[in-house]
């Protein structure tokens, strides 16, 4: 896993932190929760890890439960803190006109992150979609696209695609999109200036995430634009 797709994930479970007051060693979200985190933090890494699996060793014991929360916390957070230095480009990047390879190569490296789903709104996708974009991803990551101008031209790719790869790949249309949206792993979201199919050829574009709490109105609003588009 990159460094992008590690530091979204560990966003991710820091927006999600279970409530410790709540904590029994037999709960399975709380399991969840520190087994994940532990294997995320191990990438990055190892020896911060192993306090962070010995502070969670605390847990089970009352008086020493408060003092194992902050210090899983504090390691959680010193890890986003890190990788924030890492991707200094992450919280958002410019592409000048002309500049298609370098939008191509954020834009791909952003997909191959995602280890669960991906789902991408953008009103004027087209077949160039999968040789460009989606063939760096795993197998095993399911990939929603929604579209509204050229999606029965995407019908043949998506047969050559699934066919070679076994991805799950699902394709609807919707006259009510406008906007151009990536979401990872059903949690993080990033927007575009342009559609995928023009961007940065003439005009200057972006691609910047949006911040978690408005992340989560938009995926609502496309999850539910989502239910009524027709499949292809």
């Amino acid at each position: 896993m990159n460094a992008v797709g590690l530091l979204t994930e560990l966003r991710a479970l820091a927006n999600n932190v279970p409530d410790f007051q709540t904590y029994s060693p037999a709960s399975r979200l709380h399991l969840e929760w520190l087994g994940k985190t532990s294997a995320l933090l191990t990438l990055w890494n190892k020896y911060e890890a192993v306090a962070f699996n010995l502070a969670a060793d605390r847990l089970p014991f009352d008086m020493l439960r408060d003092i194992g929360v902050a210090k899983l916390l504090n390691l959680l957070h010193r890890a986003i803190a890190e990788l924030e230095l890492q991707v200094p480009t992450l919280p958002k990047q410019v592409f000048g006109p002309g500049a298609v390879y370098d939008f191509l190569k954020s834009l791909r490296d952003l997909l191959a992150s995602a280890t669960k789903s991906i789902f991408i709104v953008d009103p004027y996708l087209d077949e160039d979609i999968f040789d460009s974009y989606l063939s760096a991803i795993s197998p095993s990551v399911s990939v929603r696209l929604l579209a509204r101008e050229y999606a029965v031209a995407l019908k043949p790719s998506v047969q050559k695609f699934v066919s070679q790869t076994k991805a799950a790949v699902e394709v609807r249309v919707s006259k009510s999109i406008h906007d151009r949206v990536v979401f990872l792993d059903g949690h993080s979201c990033w927007v575009l200036g342009q559609s995928i199919k023009n961007a940065a050829k003439s005009m200057p574009t972006y691609l910047a995430p949006l911040p978690d709490d408005a992340a989560q109105l938009k995926k609502d609003d496309y999850e539910r634009i989502w239910t009524t588009a027709t499949a292809i």
